[in-house]
């Protein structure tokens, strides 16, 4: 049987977005490895078959003698246990995975960029310094992978110098499960629930947006939206799930949320019920700066919601203007507010865009593609660099 460890810093990040690929490799009879630091999620991967090693890595440090340390504990882990394939997610487990099985002899090694990250948004002192060092890091990253995949276009093109052509995968997103992320599926007592924890009335429309606390992700706008919107529509409850991370400098302040909240703004901080809250959701905004491929778009359309959002990398791809949702320009709050107004306006606008959102996530991003598309990738991988395999009467592959 294949030998296949998937490398993240984050135990949480395989969890919410790489379980459904690691399940089907089980399912087909690879041994499927979670290489994470330490984490609440790991027994929840070890329940579904997985197998998870354990490694120190500091995610927002760059101290060389860390760095150092990182990438030997990798290479150590990799050696011992003769991987035949090493998929990495994100910035550093990119680059340092690929060093560490390179060393180790790992003969193929996947990266995936799931979006350029706040070294390549964000414009501080700080990223100015560190661009040109991560820019020659990928560079020696994408020249020992044997593929590098993207999730839309335009990150490819900022980083097309450091690869070459016949390496890149384009590939829409990790996958949503659309069985789950469906309307016929949610708990109504739980939605009950729901509605009395956060106060909202049935008479109330709710707007939504769920992501990490980041200025890049549009929240300053989303607000000043909100307070725009408020002033004409007192029905409104905009709703904010997500949590900061203070070592990350794009990180919005306590100060901002303490300011902005109000009886129709709520910050309800990091949520495990995110079905269901989409579920009470009436629209769904993300006016994000630039996204790799918003995982939370794509469940928000699953759920059959209209969807507004920016004419942003990586936003872009999930929403065809005046179809499924709205595309408006970044960190502009008035265009937002106009956009969100007119589904606030059109209840059956708001259903029709809605069920075009279902559509097009069930024709275009759901596990079953995504999936499909990653074991045809390492079936392709395995045959062409000739991996043997062990005997096995599992292997479905």
């Amino acid at each position: 049987m294949y030998k296949i460890a998937f490398l993240s810093q984050s135990d949480l990040n395989l969890y919410l977005f790489r379980l459904s690929w690691m399940k089907d490799l089980v399912r087909k009879g690879f041994d499927v490895y979670a290489i994470i630091p330490y984490g609440k999620y790991a027994h929840k991967l070890e329940k579904e078959g997985i197998k998870v090693i354990q490694y120190n890595i500091k995610k927002n440090s760059f101290n060389p003698l860390n760095e150092v340390k990182t990438i030997y504990e990798l290479y150590k882990i990799f050696k011992k246990e003769n991987f035949d394939i090493l998929q990495s997610f994100i910035l550093k487990p990119n680059i340092y995975g690929a060093i560490a099985g390179w060393l180790a002899g790992i003969r193929i090694i996947i990266n995936l960029v799931e979006g350029l990250g706040y070294i390549y948004t964000v414009n501080n002192t700080k990223t100015k310094i560190l661009r040109p060092l991560i820019n020659s890091l990928y560079r020696l990253a994408f020249r020992i992978a044997k593929r590098v995949i993207f999730f839309n276009p335009n990150d490819l093109n900022s980083l097309r110098l450091f690869l070459d052509k016949d390496k890149v995968v384009i590939i829409k997103g990790t996958g949503v499960d659309t069985v789950y992320f469906s309307c016929d599926n949610v708990d109504l007592e739980r939605i009950k629930a729901i509605r009395d924890e956060l106060r909202i009335d049935d008479n109330k429309l709710v707007i939504t947006m769920i992501a990490r606390l980041y200025w890049s992700k549009g929240i300053k706008e989303f607000v000043e939206a909100a307070n725009m919107l408020h002033k004409k529509h007192r029905n409104l409850v905009f709703l904010i799930v997500g949590w900061i991370d203070k070592n990350n400098p794009d990180a919005i302040t306590e100060g901002f949320i303490k300011k902005a909240t109000n009886e129709f703004v709520k910050f309800i901080g990091k949520r495990e019920d995110i079905r269901e809250i989409l579920y009470v959701t009436d629209i769904y905004v993300l006016p994000s700066y630039r996204e790799g491929l918003p995982r939370t778009v794509l469940e928000a359309m699953a759920m059959e919601k209209p969807i507004v959002t920016t004419d942003a990398p990586g936003c872009k791809e999930t929403v065809e203007n005046g179809v499924n949702g709205f595309l408006i320009p970044i960190k502009n709050s008035k265009a937002l507010a106009r956009a969100i107004e007119k589904l606030i306006l059109n209840k059956d606008l708001r259903k029709k865009m809605g069920r075009a959102s279902r559509e097009k996530v069930i024709k275009e991003f759901s596990s079953e593609i995504v999936v499909s598309q990653v074991l045809r990738l390492y079936k392709d991988l395995l045959r062409e660099y000739k991996i043997p395999k062990l005997k096995t009467d599992k292997l479905l592959f």
